[in-house]
């Protein structure tokens, strides 16, 4: 059985035989591939980037793969809301010890004794067959999905984190006088799939909202701003005047701390800085003056990382509403598509001209 996987401490992807799958007892569930998607967590373990990353216990490989779309082959005798045919997203991150583990918010885990999908301490989904439990798996109930039902996890992420906004703002009156957020701008720097997923949370929320990015792939980002009602510009977010980007909410999905720190003074009274991208690169100087109107204007900074099982619900609502109201659109997303043999070269590259790419299993 193929799958793809990497060696700790050795660079690089490659396909790979694995051990099939027993036949499924209890609540476990046989599922087979239909999709997985490839983000800058794959590449960052596959590049040696991501201290974190480990396989399961006794083995030498890790099979990659987080963001899955599979379907039911065959359950256990316990399985009560599953059949053979349904479509579902399995979740990443499993739970600990702690509490926020035990409660199902294991997003939320306090002493990071949990294990992820393709990530650490667990193997993923870049395989063609799995046994998951049924408590782990997320139906998708809307089948005209098709292979957009890939994006539940990088979406479910971004739901998890306005959840988080929305709790943090009620220090204040966040709405406009007329109870919604039409008057509330929301500046987003980053184009890829995480940015643009962004502006179109928001804006169906109600806000302005602003994507800025220095490149635009393939006119995708510009393109389906304009379809939704949100403004682009193409232009590195640091050569911009910190006034052009005034905000009540300043979203950076690439983890450069110079741009981090530009949305902290790009802030208004009670705004939100929501930290979502990870790099290793660059510094940043906070000055007092910084510090100080910080304090002054009641900033908010918060960094937030997955997403509990409600939240891949919500992802997949957020998803069927808006294939109903764009149509295609968010297909546009997804710029690459390859089989398990066609994509070790891709995994292995840098991702410089896609936005989404995706591995089609079956």
């Amino acid at each position: 059985m193929k799958g793809i996987a990497v060696k700790i401490g050795q660079k690089g992807a490659f396909l790979t035989e694995v051990m099939p799958p027993d036949k499924p007892v209890n609540e476990q569930v046989l599922l087979k591939t239909l999709y997985t998607g490839i983000c800058g967590t794959d590449r960052g373990i596959i590049n040696g980037l991501l201290n974190f990353a480990r396989p399961e216990a006794d083995k030498d490989l890790l099979v990659l793969g987080h963001e899955g779309l599979a379907q039911v082959m065959d359950t256990g005798e316990k399985v009560k809301s599953l059949k053979p045919g349904d479509l579902v997203v399995p979740i990443v991150r499993r739970p600990g010890k702690c509490i926020q583990c035990k409660i199902g918010r294991q997003d939320n885990c306090e002493d990071g004794d949990f294990v992820e999908a393709g990530i650490r301490g667990k193997d993923g989904f870049m395989r063609e067959y799995f046994i998951d439990e049924e408590e782990y798996l997320v139906k998708v109930k809307d089948k005209n999905l098709g292979k957009l039902a890939v994006l539940t996890e990088p979406l479910k992420n971004l739901v998890k984190a306005y959840e988080v906004y929305q709790t943090v703002s009620n220090r204040s009156v966040k709405t406009c006088s007329d109870g919604s957020y039409w008057c509330k701008k929301v500046t987003i720097i980053g184009a890829g799939p995480i940015g643009i997923l962004f502006s179109m949370l928001f804006i169906t929320h109600g806000f302005q909202v602003t994507l800025i990015s220095r490149s635009d792939k393939e006119g995708v980002a510009s393109n389906i701003c304009k379809r939704i009602g949100a403004d682009f510009i193409q232009e590195d977010a640091i050569k911009i005047d910190v006034k052009s980007l005034i905000s009540d909410i300043f979203v950076d999905t690439t983890g450069r701390p110079e741009i981090v720190g530009k949305g902290l003074q790009a802030l208004k009274y009670n705004g939100v800085e929501i930290l979502f991208g990870t790099t290793l690169a660059g510094n940043i100087n906070i000055t007092g003056e910084m510090l100080t109107e910080a304090v002054e204007k009641n900033i908010t900074v918060f960094g937030t990382v997955d997403g509990a099982k409600q939240h891949y619900v919500e992802a997949l609502n957020y998803l069927s509403m808006w294939k109903e109201i764009y149509g295609n659109l968010l297909e546009e997303i997804i710029t690459d598509e390859d089989v398990p043999e066609k994509s070790v070269e891709a995994l292995n590259g840098d991702g410089k001209g896609e936005i989404k790419r995706i591995i089609r299993w079956s």
